[in-house]
């Protein structure tokens, strides 16, 4: 008998969950139709936030990784994987409300020091003859997702931060022309 009464609570609550994805999925396709075509490149999970007090021990052992990485082409995926993170953890940041907010745009800023540092990484391994086509087609896809994110941003945000954010948009747009002349 409870059994029978555990399925039937079972089978009931999966339906109800179920006829609730479908209504969330009718909506959120007709969200997507105003919105532009969003780019497929996922960004990774950052771990620790900046606002973390125990953060400095994870920049630091980043520091350290980057230092110990010789081969170009390695360094410039490294980098290219900061970046990503640094973008994500400006946007956790952002969605902490306003008095993060300073933070987050702190935290996109380093993140495309590190997109300039991976196209620089790129730029010598071209030099020294590597190959570098897929690792130049991931900062393409990259870079378009950066220019995504912190547009959307952009629009949640108001005054001085709104201006930072405008600013890394436009540096990420600059380093969309660079990567295609890198894929040339």
């Amino acid at each position: 008998m409870k059994k029978i009464l555990f399925l039937l609570v079972f089978f009931s609550f999966y339906s109800f969950s179920i006829n609730f994805s479908f209504a969330q999925g009718a909506q959120d396709s007709t969200a997507s139709a105003e919105v532009t075509e969003e780019i497929k490149y996922a960004l990774p999970y950052p771990g620790l936030l900046p606002d973390n007090p125990l953060y400095f021990l994870k920049a630091i052992r980043d520091r350290v990784v980057n230092f110990l990485i010789s081969d170009s082409v390695k360094k410039a995926d490294f980098n290219l994987l900061q970046a990503d993170k640094r973008l994500n953890e400006g946007v956790m940041l952002f969605e902490k409300g306003k008095a993060k907010h300073s933070l987050a745009v702190t935290t996109v800023s380093k993140a495309e020091n590190y997109f300039d540092e991976a196209i620089r990484q790129i730029n010598q391994a071209k030099e020294q003859k590597k190959e570098t086509k897929d690792i130049t087609g991931r900062l393409y896809q990259a870079a378009l997702k950066h220019e995504e994110v912190i547009k959307n941003l952009e629009v949640k945000a108001e005054g001085q931060i709104k201006d930072g954010l405008k600013s890394q948009a436009q540096r990420v747009a600059g380093f969309q022309k660079r990567v295609k002349e890198l894929m040339l």
